[in-house]
């Protein structure tokens, strides 16, 4: 249902406004401003304009006549609008709208079609406990009451307002955000908000960030490579000099990227240095040749085209032949990269077309996980610690390099959230054990992260059961979520996979961990099922921790 109320202006000279039946098609009304209208009216009328698109305002139904219905909005004002459905609201009740578009010349509504948002505005417990805080009955305090209500917290006037002015200098929190935290006692920032909301969803955190972050230092080297291959060769020296010691092991591009993403990189270097592959592969095979049938002049010919090549060009093969093989890290390949790039025999079309390949970032994404993931062997309390104090290290660095231009500014915005997000973890540690591990995979396309979490309200109540959700995104699998529980030598195992094949796959094999499980003293239980639903921290972890409480209501009737 949309209500179109156009004919209004922002001028100073508008006359009062009126509401005036328009044509009605689709559920759409026009609302237009004679001089006839009341000053209330005007009043409403202002206070939809200073609305932006997506704004929500809500209103109490004081009046229904067949298809017009009256609003009274926060301000005491009035709305009046011709709605198709009107008689599908009653009088008393509180109705929410959002703001369609705005132009000033028109303004287009849409309703907000909850009903359970309908109802909980209607709800006489939630309106009483608003209206004796002094509040307006809106979308955010009821909100607010019905998130506490589901805490078991107090609804009391000052707990309210104490919110209401919580979530006045966070902009960015919601009610549920802001009532969650401070029961998991974490304190209410927007850079703790805006962690929260990355762990809202598992594509999110320090994951999400890495990739993020790879993706925008790939676009920019390319934008500076444009007008300056020196500008974006010293970027590139920059953006891994950021990075300190890398965590525990670093793999070799050989064992972390395809083949044939090495041999485009080792393609596209020659080609920069004007090497034709072509060639240098002929003459290669022509002094194999002569060298097996011992033929003296085929070998002078071979040697003499391989002499063709200049020094430059030498070094430039020897280093492309070391990417092919693999036997180098993406940080190392990115500095002898940034080297050639400011080289005066290198052409800014060789440079950009090595720069705008999807091999170029993989490499940078595949160095930002080597300084940011860990591998499995490697993950322990201790290891965990050095990452997670690398990471911060390591955004402060980036932050401060990139922060002072504005052309970086998507990198220092990242550097900056992903530091965030370190620390909203370990104020979420005060509540419970809970760490975001991002692993990698050798061998493979393969990355996860690895979500260990236990309750420290329990601790001394019962054996202590720690949780742990992997969240694992593999080209050969695609998604799969793990879901663990560990309780004395008890093991059960949960497998959420997305189709039928992988769920064959994953039987045919469960037998393997099992018995692998049952050497090590445990007893198992596993579980394996299709599922297409998106597990989030919020579902899976923080409405696990804190269940929502069963609101009862009674009714007393007393009588003296």
């Amino acid at each position: 249902m949309n209500i179109n109320v156009s004919g209004v202006n922002q001028t100073k000279n508008t006359e009062n406004g009126s509401v005036n039946q328009g044509q009605n098609a689709g559920g759409r009304v026009q609302v237009s401003s004679p001089q006839t209208a009341m000053p209330s009216k005007e009043a409403g009328i202002a206070l939809l304009q200073k609305l932006n698109a997506g704004d929500v305002f809500t209103g109490k139904i004081t009046n229904i006549t067949q298809n017009q219905i009256t609003l009274l909005l926060s301000n005491s004002s009035m709305v009046t609008a011709t709605l198709s459905d009107a008689l599908s609201f009653n009088i008393g009740d509180f109705a929410s709208f959002s703001i369609k578009d705005n132009t000033g010349e028109q303004i287009i509504l849409k309703s907000v079609n909850s009903e359970n948002l309908k109802n909980l505005m209607n709800d006489r417990t939630v309106r009483q406990a608003i209206q004796s805080a002094g509040l307006s009955v809106n979308e955010t305090t009821v909100s607010l009451v019905h998130n506490l209500m589901k805490q078991n917290m107090p609804i009391d006037a000052n707990t309210l307002n104490r919110y209401i002015r919580l979530l006045d200098s966070v902009p960015n929190a919601t009610p549920e955000d802001a009532v969650l935290m401070s029961k998991m006692g974490i304190p209410v920032t927007e850079e703790n908000v805006s962690a929260l909301h990355d762990y809202y969803d598992f594509r999110d955190g320090i994951s999400g960030k890495a990739t993020e972050l790879a993706g925008d230092a790939a676009r920019i080297a390319l934008e500076l490579a444009a007008d300056s291959p020196e500008e974006a060769a010293q970027f590139i020296k920059d953006f891994i000099s950021s990075y300190g010691t890398p965590p525990e092991s670093v793999e070799n591009m050989g064992a972390a990227m395809d083949k044939e993403v090495l041999d485009g990189l080792a393609g596209q270097l020659k080609e920069m240095a004007g090497i034709a592959e072509n060639d240098a592969e002929a003459g290669e095979a022509q002094a194999e040749t002569a060298e097996s049938l011992a033929n003296t002049s085929a070998k002078t010919d071979g040697a003499q085209q391989q002499e063709k090549l200049t020094p430059f060009q030498e070094q430039v093969k020897s280093f492309a032949n070391k990417v092919s093989e693999g036997k180098i890290t993406a940080k190392e390949f990115l500095d002898g990269l940034s080297s050639l790039m400011d080289r005066p025999e290198v052409s800014k079309e060789a440079i950009g077309k090595l720069l705008s390949g999807q091999e170029f970032g993989k490499a940078v994404e595949n160095m930002v996980r080597q300084e940011m993931f860990l591998k499995p062997e490697d993950i322990n309390k201790d290891s965990l610690k050095r990452l997670y104090a690398k990471i911060i290290n390591d955004s402060n660095n980036l932050a401060q390099k990139f922060g002072s231009d504005p052309k970086m500014a998507p990198i220092a915005q990242n550097a900056a959230q992903t530091s965030g997000d370190v620390h909203f973890l370990n104020d979420a540690s005060h509540f419970m054990s809970f760490v975001q591990i991002p692993i990698k995979m050798s061998g493979q396309n393969a990355h996860g992260d690895l979500y260990v979490y236990t309750n420290k309200r329990n601790r001394g109540e019962t054996k202590e059961e720690l949780k742990a959700l992997l969240h694992l995104d593999m080209d050969n699998l695609g998604p799969m979520d793990i879901f663990v529980a560990l309780k004395s030598n008890n093991v059960t195992t949960d497998f959420k996979v997305a189709n039928e094949e992988i769920l064959d796959y994953i039987e045919e094999h469960m037998g393997e961990l099992t018995a692998a499980l049952n050497r090590k003293g445990y007893n198992v239980t596993n579980v394996v099922e299709i599922s297409n639903k998106d597990y989030s921290f919020k579902s899976s972890v923080i409405e696990e921790e804190l269940p929502p409480a069963h609101i009862k209501r009674s009714t007393f009737d007393v009588r003296a």
